[in-house]
């Protein structure tokens, strides 16, 4: 992306922020800019075009932001830079802006899915920092991506908690959410699956009803190699 479309981009998250989705017109974003209308046209094609790279500069901005801060990290350090690079992550000014976007997104069906692409992008990298560098089985990995998606619901809650609460401190939950990880991550890849939540049917057992394997029967089969885990520095 070239400098004055950068510029473009950074003066139009500016006033995401401080006018919200209503004020984010071209006209504004051209004189926060210093751009002129035609300019904001011709690289982003109008407001549509320009959200939908907002977007991605957001998830961009945060993933590499994080990348950097895991790249360094091994062994039992992952986990806390992990989840130290979370709370960066919900604090972020980028933030502010994903929450004006959201419900205009939502109801925009090709803003929709591009927003949906990017959180794909998003919990695919979470697995993989939490992954580290052990290769892991099929279970494992669903396990991780399991763990991932419930982290991204972490994210986003305890940021509308700081959004709307200038008072709000995160801190606490983040170091209970790494007390956690600590403590049930290895656990949860020795098994190599989890159970259906809230007294839900076992799919497995609903197959077997219907003729499919025996029941207690997993598609996946437990790995009997190293346990990734191990290195967040589990403590029994």
């Amino acid at each position: 992306m070239t400098a004055p479309a950068l510029n473009i981009l950074a003066a139009a998250q500016r006033v995401l922020v401080e006018r919200g989705f209503s004020g984010l017109t071209l006209r504004a974003i051209a004189q926060e800019s210093g751009e002129n209308s035609a300019m904001v046209q011709y690289y982003f094609g109008g407001k549509e075009g320009l959200v939908r790279a907002m977007i991605d500069s957001v998830f961009r901005d945060d993933q590499d932001e994080a990348a950097r801060a895991m790249a360094t990290a091994t062994g039992e350090a992952r986990l806390p830079r992990f989840v130290s690079g979370l709370r960066r992550i919900s604090s972020s000014r980028s933030y502010r802006v994903f929450f004006d976007i959201l419900p205009y997104a939502l109801r925009n069906p090709g803003l929709r899915g591009r927003m949906a692409h990017a959180y794909d992008h998003y919990r695919r990298l979470k697995r993989d920092w939490l992954r580290g560098e052990h290769p892991v089985s099929r279970a494992e990995k669903d396990v991780l991506e399991g763990v991932a998606e419930l982290m991204t619901a972490v994210v986003d809650g305890l940021a509308i908690q700081e959004a709307i609460d200038a008072t709000f401190d995160a801190r606490r939950a983040y170091a209970i959410l790494e007390h956690m990880l600590q403590r049930s991550l290895p656990e949860l890849l020795k098994r190599g699956s989890v159970g259906p939540a809230g007294g839900e049917e076992d799919p497995a057992h609903r197959e077997s009803a219907a003729g499919g394997r025996e029941p207690g029967r997993s598609r996946r089969v437990r790995s009997r190699g190293s346990v990734p885990g191990r290195s967040f520095g589990h403590r029994r």
